[in-house]
């Protein structure tokens, strides 16, 4: 009997992630939103490949984007998850393949 592995381990993630950026940043709204997801240590590089929505809010706009995350190693969903929750403003994480 083979024994399958539950667990998808993969150095490179795509997640649609939405993430408050405050009014008055810095750069452009794709820039910012870069900018902060790749700011924890954990994270080694972040693309965005897509722009899917902008909800503009009083202080601040949502939005939402697919990533592709390189993680210096190999990593599984869980893992994924609990790492980019240590990303400031980031709302929800609406899918990781």
């Amino acid at each position: 009997m083979a024994v399958s592995n539950t667990t998808n381990l993969d150095s490179t993630t795509i997640a649609v992630v939405t993430i408050r950026i405050p009014c008055g940043a810095d750069g452009d709204l794709v820039t910012d939103t870069a900018k902060r997801l790749s700011r924890p240590e954990t994270i080694d590089n972040v693309t965005i490949d897509e722009l899917d929505s902008i909800e503009p809010q009083l202080s601040a706009t949502l939005i939402t984007v697919e990533i592709t995350v390189l993680w210096a190693t190999s990593i599984g969903e869980e893992e994924v998850r609990d790492r980019l929750a240590g990303v400031s403003g980031l709302k929800s994480v609406r899918r990781i393949t």
